[in-house]
């Protein structure tokens, strides 16, 4: 999984990077656009993780998915 991430995905990330860093300087820090390029490279360490060990699952959808339940249950029990 490892060999798989490194190969398809660094390449993509290294450019989304190079994007990032070239588009910082020039967008205005208190717009949308300018909070998503501040957060993305102040996480870009957490963000990228994934690709050094196979065992991380690019995203969090199985937790989000058990949690929801939780989620969806704090607005019924109010009741």
């Amino acid at each position: 999984m490892r060999r798989f991430r490194q190969k398809h995905s660094v390449p993509v990330l290294d450019a989304l990077k190079a994007w990032l860093d070239d588009i910082a300087p020039k967008v205005v820090p208190d717009t949308k656009l300018g909070d998503a390029v501040s957060y993305t490279l102040n996480q870009w360490e957490y963000l990228t993780r994934y690709v050094e060990d196979g065992r991380m699952p690019i995203d969090n959808n199985l937790l989000e998915r058990d949690i929801r339940v939780f989620a969806t249950g704090r607005k019924s029990w109010l009741f």
